[in-house]
């Protein structure tokens, strides 16, 4: 008896793990159910983030973050003050809004992370190359002399 019904039980699972429906539509990874809750860039809270944003003479708030730059890559969403800490001191800078939010450009024609870096509401949304110099048209051409050479 015992053995019909656990045959019956393994049969019914059986027939009920084989669909139709074989797609995985309704199955989600969510950061916040794998990891616990989104990092803050993620959520749009921005308590601390006026730490982080550069003064309205170019510097970061904190005197550590002045100095030369360190190590790491620049990506999406980063803060203003960890884009400065990363590319080095700000070359140029150009502050704007639209709406209510605060708008900045910074520009870095030298160091380890050259190019334009655009910012909207204290994080970065975009990333241009730096634009390079043209090579003067008067240093390329060679110099010619009104002399044959020797031995013509």
């Amino acid at each position: 008896m015992k053995l019909k019904l656990l045959f019956a039980g393994l049969s019914v699972a059986l027939l009920g793990a084989c669909s139709a429906d074989l797609s995985l539509n309704n199955v989600t990874f969510k950061p916040e159910t794998m990891l616990g809750g989104q990092p803050a860039w993620m959520t749009g809270n921005q308590s601390g983030l006026s730490a982080d944003l550069l003064s309205a003479d170019g510097q970061c708030r904190a005197a550590s973050e002045q100095g030369q730059a360190t190590a790491g890559g620049i990506a999406l969403h980063m803060s203003e003050c960890e884009v400065v800490r990363r590319a080095g001191p700000v070359e140029k800078f150009e502050f704007g809004s639209s709406g209510a939010d605060r708008l900045l450009v910074l520009t870095y024609l030298h160091g380890p992370a050259p190019g334009i870096y655009r910012f909207t509401a204290g994080r970065l949304t975009s990333i241009e190359r730096a634009p390079v110099a043209e090579p003067s048209a008067t240093a390329s051409k060679p110099r010619v002399s009104g002399k044959k050479p020797a031995g013509s």
